[in-house]
C-alpha cells in the first residue's frame, strides 16, 4: 500500500465518518463540534490501528495536536487541504507521472532567476557550510543527482535538496515544476543552516508532501 493512496483513504474515511455522525445527529453540524469529532477520530484510528502503518506518524501527530489545542487544532482545514491537493496531484486510478531531470532543473532555475545562491557543482557527503553572503540559497549534490536519474533522465531514487530561504516560495517553485517534495528537516541538515527536502520517483513519497500556502 503506497502512502499516496493510504493518506487519501484516511481523508475520505474521516470526512465520511463525520458526515455519517452529523446525519445521525450524534454530532452537531458546527465548527467546534466537527473539530472535536476529528480529534477523537484520529485518536481512535491510532488506538485501533485502523490504517496502514505508512500513515501512523501523521495520525499520531494529529492526535497530539488535538489533545493540546482542542477545537483549535485545525484538523478540519488541514484534512480538507490534503484531500483537495492529493486529488489533484494523484487522481485515483490514473498512472503515476515520472519526475524528469528537466523538472528538477526548472525548480533550480527559479532559484537562479530569483537571485539565490545556487550550488550544484560541489559534492555534499559530509557536514558542509555554504557561504552565501546572506542570500537565500539552494544546494544539490551533483553525484547524488547523477545517480538519482536513469538513462532516460527519470528520477529513480529519492534525492535531497537543501534550502535556506522561505519555504512557501521554494515549494511554490517546486509545485510549478510538478515536483512534490517532502520535508526532512526544517533547519538543521548536513548543509549547515539549510532545511532538507526530498523529492521522489513519480512523486510517490513515504510521507506527506509539503502543502502549498
Amino acid at each position: 500500500m503506497s502512502y499516496v493512496t493510504e493518506i487519501q483513504t484516511v481523508m475520505a474515511a474521516a470526512f465520511d465518518d463525520l458526515a455519517a455522525a452529523i446525519a445521525a445527529k450524534k454530532v452537531a453540524d458546527a465548527p467546534h463540534a466537527r473539530e472535536a469529532f476529528l480529534g477523537r477520530w484520529v485518536a481512535q484510528a491510532v488506538k485501533q490501528q485502523r490504517f496502514h502503518h505508512s500513515v501512523k506518524a501523521d495520525l499520531q501527530r494529529w492526535t497530539q495536536r488535538a489533545r493540546s489545542a482542542g477545537t483549535q487544532a485545525g484538523l478540519g482545514a488541514e484534512f480538507a487541504q490534503i484531500q483537495t491537493v492529493y486529488a489533484e496531484w494523484f487522481p485515483v486510478g490514473e498512472p503515476a507521472k515520472p519526475v524528469h531531470n528537466s523538472q528538477l532543473h526548472q525548480w533550480i532555475d527559479c532559484a537562479v532567476e530569483a537571485g539565490w545562491c545556487v550550488h550544484t557543482q560541489d559534492k555534499i557527503d559530509r557536514k558542509v557550510k555554504i557561504i552565501s553572503g546572506g542570500q537565500h540559497s539552494m544546494a544539490v549534490c551533483p553525484d547524488a543527482m547523477q545517480t538519482a536519474f536513469d538513462d532516460e533522465q527519470q528520477l529513480v531514487s529519492p534525492l535531497s535538496v537543501y534550502v535556506r530561504g522561505p519555504e512557501q516560495v521554494v515549494i511554490g517553485w517546486a509545485h510549478q515544476a510538478w515536483i512534490a517534495p517532502t520535508r526532512v528537516t526544517a533547519y538543521k541538515s548536513i548543509v549547515k543552516y539549510h532545511a532538507e527536502y526530498r523529492i521522489w520517483p513519480n512523486n510517490q513519497a513515504d510521507g506527506l508532501m509539503v502543502m502549498p500556502r
